[in-house]
């Protein structure tokens, strides 16, 4: 991934320098916090040392770290000023030890994340970025969370539907009509995490629901995907 985005950058719009300087053609890394900044999206981290936070309190970080999460490439412009990222245009960039980074909101905006969350203790970002179209459909269910799906993309009732509580991802969900099994129809290609980082799979609950619950009255099978353990998803309320 790093050796496409170099080529593609350089074939592109011309090479880059790895410092900075006062005559530099990027913006300069001065007045920058060092201090340990985590970044994870969907509960996966992006890792660089060039992370930081700006002066103003702006955290910035490593286009390429993020990029890669979604295994998608990158190209820098306009003098190493701005980068070209998922077809948007990513702007102010800085340039730390040859590291491209820009505002986190800006990377999180050019993939359609729908939240970020600070978490000042752990000096921790979470960027929430689920599958495109996907909108909060239900309120917190104890030991559950909240329920986020697309009920525009024609999936619903099966899903995906993705668990998340206090803006992060925990769990990914699927709902089987119990006479889909009795009669050996089969569901492939599901949707899911397509697309999006996805953190690992910890447990696995496979519930029957033999009168429905609301939003899916018939008799069915509730399989959860959990990427939390089960002590967490018990403190949940």
């Amino acid at each position: 991934m790093m050796k496409k985005w170099l080529i593609a950058s350089v074939a592109i719009f011309g090479s880059w320098s790895g410092s900075v300087s006062a005559h530099g053609t990027a913006p300069q890394a001065a007045a920058a916090n060092f201090e340990t900044l985590t970044v994870v999206v969907n509960g996966v981290k992006a890792e660089s040392a060039a992370d930081h936070t700006t002066a103003d309190g702006k955290r910035y970080v490593s286009i390429r770290a993020f990029a890669e999460l979604f295994d998608r490439s990158f190209a820098l412009k306009g003098g190493n000023r701005e980068a070209v990222f998922n077809e948007r245009t990513v702007p102010n960039v800085r340039m730390i030890q040859g590291e491209p980074t820009a505002w986190i909101r800006d990377l999180a905006a050019a993939v359609g994340a729908q939240q970020v969350t600070y978490d000042a203790e752990r000096n921790e970002i979470y960027v929430l970025a689920l599958p495109e179209g996907s909108i909060q459909v239900s309120e917190t269910v104890p030991a559950m969370g909240e329920h986020w799906g697309n009920p525009q993309a024609g999936d619903l009732p099966v899903g995906p539907f993705y668990g998340v509580h206090e803006g992060k991802l925990v769990f990914l969900e699927y709902m089987i009509d119990w006479k889909d099994f009795q009669e050996g129809k089969n569901h492939v290609n599901l949707k899911g995490m397509k697309g999006v980082p996805s953190p690992e799979v910890v447990q696995v609950d496979v519930e029957f629901q033999p009168a429905g619950h609301p939003g899916f009255e018939t008799p069915h099978y509730d399989i959860h995907l959990y990427f939390i353990s089960d002590s967490e998803q018990q403190q949940i309320q």
